[in-house]
């Protein structure tokens, strides 16, 4: 039921901000009219355009900074700031596309006004959440809650229960299995044989469930009790540990059928959607550039030795999947018989191989490998959706067979055309534990933003030729 209050309450406030939006557009509008001496402010077409792009960014922003999440519950100066960078962002952009579009008939007057007038609507507007989320706590519809289970779990709950938006609710106390559960803030009313009697002296609403695996407890028996008397009951699955965090127990249906999930990946599925997207364009314009770039540097590789422009390989990818991986050929043709004459010489401690002044590396390929543009081909693989914009190294099938099983989770996520290994000085890691360290925190800290952010670094890298190895 909560998480449904945050699907309505999430929407009421996007809503609730769209009209401000709407109703701080006209109110500006009124006061140019006025001040203007009763001319014209501006096309109507201009205006609804004005207005549905500042719906736009407004929504996005807020979302960036959390305002639609159900833990947000920041001090109401962290939000009062939230808002005015918000309010900044917004109209810096709504300025920055009129002065593209050279459209000089916006009045500084409108802009102004419409800014001040959004500023207040959205305080207004979050105070009035604020009031109406945390600070109903006599409310007369309050739903009250029982929590029933060991310290740990109880504690956990009442954590998330404090971080979770509804439409009101009270944790009245808890009831132990097995050890005494006394925790801050919640109070301890006995042991869970006390149920029936607890809540009808405390006048229960709901009760949780949340009891540790391998606890002798008789569910089919409490569960009656909470039927019989009427009471909402929700059980927290014994799969779920305080100390799972993002990695804990989600629960999600196959059309109607209800599933507990344990996800490997912090990314949800907007993330992956999201993801894809910015995969798809930056994949189209780097096979342009990749097309563009092929026929200069085809001549150049086969002017120096021949063979092949393009180098495949075949690459293990998300979750074992085996595709082939496209590079311009840096390297002359028996590069693959030469390397095991040279693995002596491997200056990476691990499961790669690596080597400065590889003798197998033709002069084309060293000036290729300098400025990144062998890696042009990969856009190919890209576009197909066997590789991504930003992700992890793509390793070889050899180097995958002797991971172990806390290193093969770095293949749990797409492979990537670029990485945190590539903005972190990628010539001079020598050692393989640290490919696997930033792969494993690129996974476990994923965020679009951060995937923008590496983007940057790399064409930074680069232009500075400090990329390749």
């Amino acid at each position: 039921m909560y998480k449904e209050q945050v699907y309505v309450t999430t929407s009421v406030a996007l809503l609730l901000d769209g009209l401000v939006i709407i109703i701080g557009g006209y109110g500006a509008f009124y006061i140019r009219y006025v001040v203007g001496g009763s001319s014209l402010v501006m096309e109507g077409s201009l205006f609804i355009s004005i207005v549905l792009f500042l719906m736009l960014i407004n929504c996005y922003v807020f979302g960036q900074l959390g305002f639609y999440a159900s833990d947000f519950n920041p001090p109401p100066w962290c939000a009062l700031r939230k808002i005015v960078f918000a309010v900044a962002v917004d109209f810096s952009l709504l300025t920055l596309g009129l002065f593209f579009l050279k459209s000089e008939s916006i009045s500084r007057i409108f802009l102004g006004s419409y800014a001040i007038l959004v500023f207040i609507g959205l305080v207004f507007i979050r105070a009035l959440l604020f009031f109406f989320f945390r600070r109903r706590s006599d409310a007369y519809g309050l739903r009250r809650v029982l929590l029933i289970g060991s310290a740990d779990r109880v504690q956990a709950l009442y954590d998330a229960f404090q971080r979770q938006k509804s439409w009101g609710h009270s944790l009245v106390g808890s009831l132990s299995v097995g050890s005494i559960c006394e925790i801050q803030g919640v109070p301890y009313l006995g042991v869970a044989d006390d149920l029936a009697a607890i809540t009808t002296e405390k006048d229960i609403d709901e009760v949780v469930f949340t009891v540790a695996g391998g606890v002798p407890f008789d569910f089919p028996r409490y569960l009656d009790i909470c039927k019989s008397m009427g009471l909402t009951c929700s059980i927290v699955p014994a799969m779920f540990t305080p100390q799972d965090g993002k990695w804990g127990v989600k629960v999600s249906s196959i059309d109607d059928i209800p599933v507990l999930s344990l996800y490997g990946l912090s990314i949800d599925a907007q993330g992956l959607f999201y993801k894809r997207l910015l995969d798809l364009i930056g994949g189209a314009v780097g096979f342009i550039i990749f097309a563009l770039l092929y026929i200069p540097i085809a001549i150049a590789i086969r002017a120096e030795s021949s063979g092949p422009i393009l180098f495949s390989q075949v690459r293990v990818g998300q979750n074992n999947r085996k595709f082939r991986l496209y590079k311009f050929r840096s390297m002359y043709c028996d590069a693959e018989e030469r390397k095991k004459e040279l693995m002596a010489q491997n200056e990476m401690n691990g499961h790669m191989f690596k080597m400065q002044n590889d003798p197998r590396v033709t002069r084309v390929g060293a000036f290729l490998r300098k400025t990144s543009l062998d890696e042009f081909p990969q856009f190919i693989n890209v576009v197909r959706g066997e590789m991504s914009l930003v992700g992890t190294r793509p390793p070889t099938p050899d180097e995958v067979a002797h991971y172990t099983e806390s290193e093969r989770r770095r293949i749990s996520m797409k492979p990537g055309v670029t990485g945190l290994w590539q903005v972190s000085g990628r010539n001079q890691i020598n050692e393989f534990s640290d490919v696997v360290r930033l792969d494993l925190d690129y996974i476990d800290e994923w965020r679009f933003m951060r995937d923008l952010k590496i983007l940057f670094k790399t064409v930074w890298v680069i232009f500075r030729r400090e990329g390749a190895s």
